[in-house]
């Protein structure tokens, strides 16, 4: 069973899918078609030992041989290991404890790692995992040009030329972050629910900065995935229209269909961990 984790600065994603699946499994369906066994989130403490992750790697591991036997099929240990991680401190805390819970080697998804995924930037080992983890699959999910919006921490908008090489990208606050900020800093400023509201003339304050944030977003985004496609086009006019992926808290997804106009498009609330179960695959080859 091949574990994969996407570590971010406040959270980890955890999860489990057996090793002879595609490399490619993205399912059609809904959650019954998943291929993974577990999905698991739990913060990014800079105290928790290795030890401590060991713990709750071992708990994690055991739900998802439990949903392997419900399927009917073979329950087995951890035997493969996957990271990719934006904070390189935390590296070393995961390896270990994936080497004391399972007694596996880990690979670390950076420079030298095969990915499949040529990075065409200015200086290619600055480009975070995550996003190459996110293009790996978004590349198989949709091919290229590819547009990968990932509502998380950060917004991190990215951009899959014609030929399916990474070609850069665009970062601004992510909107939580956006949101506690403004109310960090103003005083008056509450904290609210972030839903769409139906207005951009907001009649109270929660209302106003509901407008403000999540309308103001889904125009950033619109925007930006806009310039992109043009770039795109202007690089490689006989290609497609650059599709779009969208990633990260599934509570956006309303908000990338409103920044593209009502437009359909892919939501993978799990693109990194595809992305890293597709890169484990290349390496068995």
């Amino acid at each position: 069973m091949l574990l994969a984790i996407d570590a971010r600065n406040r959270g980890i994603a955890v999860g489990f899918r057996a090793v002879d699946r595609g490399p490619c499994a993205i399912p059609q369906g809904g959650a019954s078609a998943s291929p993974w066994f577990a999905i698991r989130r739990i913060g990014a403490s800079p105290e928790r030992s290795a030890d401590e992750y060991a713990l709750l790697f071992e708990a994690f591991s055991s739900r998802a041989v439990e949903e392997a036997a419900r399927r009917g099929l073979i329950s087995e240990r951890v035997d493969e290991a996957i990271i990719s991680s934006v904070s390189p401190a935390l590296v070393p805390r995961l390896a270990e404890a994936l080497r004391r819970a399972f007694g596996v080697e880990v690979t670390v998804l950076g420079p030298g790692a095969r990915t499949g995924l040529k990075i065409r930037t200015d200086n290619p080992a600055e480009v975070g995992s995550d996003l190459v983890a996110e293009a790996v699959a978004a590349r198989e999910l949709v091919g290229a040009p590819a547009i990968v919006v990932d509502f998380g921490e950060a917004l991190a908008i990215s951009a899959l030329s014609a030929a399916g090489e990474f070609v850069g990208a665009a970062i601004a606050p992510g909107l939580d972050a956006a949101a506690a900020s403004l109310h960090r800093q103003a005083a008056l400023i509450p904290e609210v629910r972030l839903d769409r509201p139906s207005r951009a003339i907001g009649r109270s304050t929660a209302e106003a900065i509901r407008a403000g944030l999540v309308l103001g977003y889904a125009g950033l985004v619109g925007r930006l995935v806009a310039l992109m496609r043009d770039e795109l086009a202007a690089d490689s006019p006989l290609a497609p229209r650059a599709a779009v992926v969208g990633t990260g808290d599934s509570a956006c997804r309303p908000l990338l269909e409103s920044a593209l106009g009502g437009e359909s498009c892919r939501f993978e609330a799990e693109l990194a961990l595809e992305g890293l179960a597709i890169v484990a695959a290349r390496g068995r080859r």
